[in-house]
């Protein structure tokens, strides 16, 4: 199987032609949906069946026994990232690039063209975003840090908006990671519950591989094939 990342021209031409999954951060709803139905239909394009394909953007979900809770879980978690810290995760999203050069309270720099080995779609999501809001460095750093997402609230909205994602379309799935201390727990003993009772999450597997839980068929070894061609001479 192949995995890709990224919301770029190539990167997305790349999946539709080759990955069965396809790790994105789109940073909406709306672009999450965009970014399927796009993906999808390039991968018809080159003669292949959309269904073949997984998104499966991540997924860090904030659980509180309500949503005010949530939300102040939200802001502690903002408040314990550093600005450097928070200088350099940006520059992932930027090939690396070095925002501590500049100064914080400053316009956001205009640096896609300086920046190589990216995540293209990302550069530009935020740079487009910085720019139409007139954001100076720090708030950006600091926005996309501790970015929020649907996935912020009591157990029950977390799970209407799992739900709403995959049945609208914007998802197939999801690659969960922690973010705070205890929310993995939180979130297997709150919102799975609720998901499975819904029937969007299994109680069993049936397999012991990824392949298998996704139901996607192992493809023909082509050395194996060549092999079992007769000799002709």
């Amino acid at each position: 199987m192949i995995f890709q990342a990224g919301l770029s021209e190539t990167g997305r031409n790349f999946a539709a032609r080759y990955a069965t999954g396809i790790f994105a951060a789109p940073s909406t709803f709306d672009e999450a949906v965009a970014f399927r139905i796009d993906v999808r239909g390039r991968a018809q394009r080159f003669g292949r069946d959309p269904n073949e394909i997984f998104v499966m953007p991540q997924m860090g979900p904030i659980v509180g026994s309500t949503e005010e809770e949530a939300k102040e879980l939200l802001m502690q978690r903002a408040e314990l990232t550093p600005i450097g810290s928070a200088l350099s995760m940006l520059g992932l999203y930027f090939g690396d690039h070095d925002f501590t050069q500049y100064e914080l309270d400053a316009p956001f720099p205009d640096v896609v063209g300086a920046t190589k080995n990216s995540g293209r779609g990302r550069v530009l999501t935020i740079s487009a975003a910085a720019k139409s809001e007139g954001l100076t460095l720090r708030q950006v750093a600091l926005r996309y840090a501790s970015e929020t997402s649907d996935f912020v609230g009591s157990p029950k909205q977390v799970a209407d908006n799992i739900e709403n994602w995959v049945d609208s379309g914007a998802v197939d799935g999801f690659i969960l990671h922690e973010t705070m201390p205890g929310q993995l727990a939180r979130f297997t003993q709150t919102v799975v519950p609720l998901l499975q009772a819904r029937g969007l999450f299994r109680r069993d597997y049936e397999g012991s591989t990824l392949r298998e839980h996704l139901g996607v068929e192992v493809p023909p070894n082509r050395n194996t094939v060549r092999k079992s061609k007769p000799e002709l001479f």
